[in-house]
């Protein structure tokens, strides 16, 4: 059994969970993979990652995005530790290291599977993204105008920052920023949600998973395209970018620590008083 690590870069706990990581693995006769400073961070290198069974993402969402990006082609099963600020990704804490080596040693997991999106922009690049695909200004004193066809029927233009186009993995990131509705990952669906919309309507939708959205950009501003925060391309007027369900879905470990209403109010930090009140 070997396990390969995406560590958050330039993080003291994240070394200390790596060397706690490894200690434990070798109890149970488990590889920990070396790691190496790369451009984004820190992980093992991708070409060995194949050969790995599982991988585990140590520091906060954007690690796990990362290591989702290695998770997803090689069909690995991915678990995040959280040494960031929210989690919303991460299954376990720092505390937690012991009972997850136990479960990985055991092969005693269980398993969440999540859909993913695809950009395809014309005559360019392509992206795949767990949270979300952006389409958004690229000058910060100007609306795009972005008009929208779903299955190909014409929806609307907007005039507004942007659109993010979200899983429901990415219901609680930029979507929920945006005014857009948390969704558990259980259900399979893509959020349409306008940033800052010039417009009087200003919903988010919820599509099906088979729709196929083509975004074009309209008037004379171009706009960037992005797949979990990482740039696709750019969007000149008149150009587009189709976003639809990727095929293939990415693998999260669970250990059914709770429920994911459970994950939700404590991420991000929701009270009841003693009248019953949410703060």
């Amino acid at each position: 059994m070997k396990i390969g690590v995406v560590m958050r870069p330039n993080s003291d706990a994240a070394v200390a969970a790596v060397e706690q990581l490894t200690a434990l693995a070798a109890q149970h006769g488990m590889q920990v993979g070396s790691v190496e400073e790369r451009g984004s961070g820190v992980a093992l290198e991708p070409e060995r990652m194949a050969d790995c069974d599982v991988v585990i993402a140590i520091g906060g969402d954007g690690t796990v995005l990362e290591a989702v990006r290695y998770g997803v082609p090689n069909d690995l099963p991915v678990l995040g530790v959280n040494v960031g600020r929210v989690g919303f990704l991460a299954e376990a804490e720092l505390d937690d290291l012991p009972v997850v080596v136990e479960v990985i040693a055991g092969r005693s997991w269980s398993e969440m599977s999540r859909m993913t999106l695809t950009s395809r922009i014309e005559g360019g690049g392509s992206g795949v993204g767990l949270n979300d695909i952006v389409v958004e200004k690229i000058n910060s004193q100007q609306l795009v105008s972005l008009e929208l066809h779903i299955d190909g029927e014409r929806f609307l233009t907007y005039r507004a920052d942007g659109l993010v186009f979200a899983t429901p993995t990415g219901s609680t990131a930029y979507n929920l920023s945006a005014g857009g509705p948390i969704v558990d990952p259980l259900i399979d669906t893509t959020i349409v949600t306008p940033v800052a919309p010039y417009s009087m309507f200003a919903r988010a939708l919820c599509l099906p998973p088979t729709s196929k959205i083509v975004c074009t950009v309209t008037l004379d501003r171009p706009a960037g395209v992005s797949a979990d925060g990482v740039i696709v391309g750019t969007l000149d007027p008149g150009n587009s970018v189709t976003i639809e369900r990727g095929p293939d879905r990415a693998r999260f470990i669970t250990l059914a620590k709770r429920s994911y209403l459970q994950t939700v109010k404590a991420k991000l930090k929701l009270y009841e008083g003693l009248d019953g009140a949410s703060f």
